[in-house]
């Protein structure tokens, strides 16, 4: 037997085509259940009308958290993106800037993504959060459903960002010390130990092995590795054998070394930063995650 469906009053026609005949109408149509639950499906699934879209928005997908209309503000990240953007036209030319215009722009744009997310997270979303709501979500005496919903999303999303953005801050970092840093240790070094009057030296070994002094007076590097492992360390302030005429070069040499220096301290602090990211961050995010959980369900008055 067949089966009476009613259709919906903005589909004025629907023709079915069963090889025998055709049957046209404005307001049923005659199938078998089967065939009548696909007819309902093609016209929900193929062609949904504004209530239905309607029903299916939350506030959660307006406004400031739609993300057809989501523009983050990232003032660091797009100052960034336009050094570079300098910087690279600069080294490779404009004729040349211009004909892998495509490819450079492609790159830095998603460098620039890559910042603007942790950017926009803390400035935007975390910072604005902890300004309204405190810092009392954390790790409360008494957990509640707001509290740890908080933690939780912000532990994930933590996780899910820092994990893929400290790696590409940690380039940026290791490659600003080599261009910036390194130079200025070489240079500035060099410079500011003949400032001090100390020899001129060269050193040379095989992957630190075979260690051996090609320029400057001898030296036992048995015994200088003795005075490293015991805490000994070379005063620099030493300015004994500085001679009048050597203050200018000894300040503007100090200062460049100690720019080279600073930039040394970053990278490596960035680069501890990533280790502990990629290596204890998830872990330790998972068990946060855990204890306010037990906290909610299993012991929510404690203490």
């Amino acid at each position: 037997d067949d089966t009476l469906l009613p259709l919906p009053k903005n589909y004025p026609c629907l023709t079915y085509v069963d090889g025998t005949s055709t049957t046209t109408s404005s307001k049923s149509l005659s199938l078998d259940p089967a065939k009548g639950i696909l007819a309902i499906s093609t016209i929900v699934l193929g062609q949904p009308n504004e209530s239905f879209a309607a029903t299916t928005t939350t506030p959660l997908s307006e406004g400031a958290f739609n993300p057809d209309s989501f523009k983050p503000i990232c003032g660091a990240s797009d100052g960034f993106y336009r050094f570079l953007q300098g910087s690279t036209r600069t080294v490779v030319g404009d004729e040349a800037f211009k004909e892998y215009g495509p490819l450079i722009a492609g790159g830095l744009l998603r460098i620039r993504l890559e910042l603007c997310v942790v950017e926009s997270f803390f400035n935007e979303a975390v910072g604005p959060f902890i300004k309204e709501n405190g810092l009392n979500w954390i790790l409360p005496f008494h957990e509640t459903v707001e509290t740890f919903l908080a933690g939780t999303i912000f532990a994930l999303a933590t996780t899910f960002i820092l994990v893929g953005s400290t790696k590409l801050i940690q380039i940026i970092a290791f490659y600003g010390d080599l261009v910036v840093g390194g130079p200025c240790r070489l240079f500035g070094g060099f410079f500011f130990d003949r400032a001090r009057g100390e020899p001129v030296t060269l050193d040379v070994s095989f992957f630190g092995f075979f260690k051996t002094r090609l320029v400057g007076p001898p030296v036992d590097f048995k015994e200088e590795e003795l005075k490293k492992a015991l805490g000994e360390k070379e005063n620099v302030l030493d300015f004994d054998n500085v001679k009048p005429t050597d203050v200018p070069l000894l300040a503007v040499s100090g200062g460049v070394k100690v720019v080279g220096e600073a930039s040394k301290l970053f990278r490596e602090l960035i680069e501890g930063l990533d280790l502990f990211v990629g290596r204890y961050l998830v872990l330790i995010a998972s068990g946060y995650i855990i204890l306010k959980f037990i906290h909610f369900k299993v012991f929510p008055d404690f203490p």
